[in-house]
């Protein structure tokens, strides 16, 4: 039985031979690490989507203008006629002058719109321009007709005002001898004035004595030197005159001093009757 033991102990030490060199070279296999591929590029951030602005929202400012209603307005002693807001209250003052019969019609209170009328003569007109052209900044002057009347003008813009002025022609005079000058100064800042004061320049027109109103007309009120009402009463031709003496000129004559020129009476500034547009 000792041989067989030997045997069976020669083949058992064998096995664990073979076993443990099978092991050991399934444990030292050496690992072969992974490289990385370097060729694979590289992706790119993504880009942000763009999206639409966003725009604050703009104040939008309305300006509601006031479009006063309008009424028409004559002098029947100076012989002209206007159109004027229905809220401005407009009279006439004889000026504390003892030469010559001018007056001062205020459409506007303080000196922001008036027209002046006085027998006109070459002399007086040259007075106007030589006022008008001392005017700091030194002011535009051009020539216009309007109702066929032909002014001078004249306009300045300082201290955030804007001043014109409407010289008319000793050519351009009325019947009665009598030439008007309109003046008016509007405020920058108010946007509408300027052109509110220039449509009541170009309804400015004379009309003749013995011409008839199509239209209603208010009767611009007349005050004498010391303030005094002056009356009107209607006459012929529904032209009005004059009962007062404070109104030299209503017979044709003057106050004393120059004389109107005589050539300029019948000019061609008399277009249109009464109060008709």
């Amino acid at each position: 039985m000792r041989g067989p033991q030997t045997i069976f102990l020669i083949l058992v030490v064998i096995a664990c031979i073979i076993f443990a060199g099978c092991t050991r070279l399934s444990g030292n296999n050496p690992v072969t690490p992974v490289v990385p591929a370097t060729n694979i590029p590289t992706p790119e951030p993504a880009l942000p989507v763009p999206t639409a602005a966003t725009i604050a929202p703009q104040e939008v400012v309305t300006i509601v203008r006031f479009v006063s209603p309008q009424r028409d307005l004559r002098d029947s002693g100076l012989l002209f006629m206007l159109q004027v807001p229905a809220e401005w209250n407009v009279s006439t003052h004889r000026l504390a002058n003892s030469d010559t019969a001018d007056y001062r019609t205020e459409l506007v209170a303080g000196d922001v719109f008036s027209v002046y009328s006085y027998p006109s003569t070459r002399s007086r007109e040259q007075e106007y321009r030589d006022r008008f052209r001392q005017w700091s900044p030194a002011p535009v002057e051009t020539a216009v007709t309007i109702n066929n009347i032909r002014y001078d003008r004249f306009e300045s813009r300082a201290d955030g005002n804007t001043t014109i002025a409407y010289l008319a022609d000793t050519n351009s005079a009325n019947e009665r001898g009598y030439a008007s000058v309109l003046v008016f100064s509007a405020r920058d800042s108010n946007r509408f004035e300027r052109e509110d004061f220039e449509k009541v320049v170009l309804s400015f027109r004379y009309f003749s004595t013995g011409s008839t109103s199509s239209v209603p007309c208010g009767e611009i009120p007349h005050y004498d030197v010391g303030g005094n009402a002056v009356s009107h009463n209607a006459g012929a031709g529904n032209s009005l005159v004059f009962d007062s003496s404070d109104w030299d000129m209503a017979d044709g004559g003057s106050s004393g001093g120059d004389s109107p020129d005589t050539g300029s009476s019948t000019g061609s500034s008399t277009g249109g009757g009464g109060c008709h547009h």
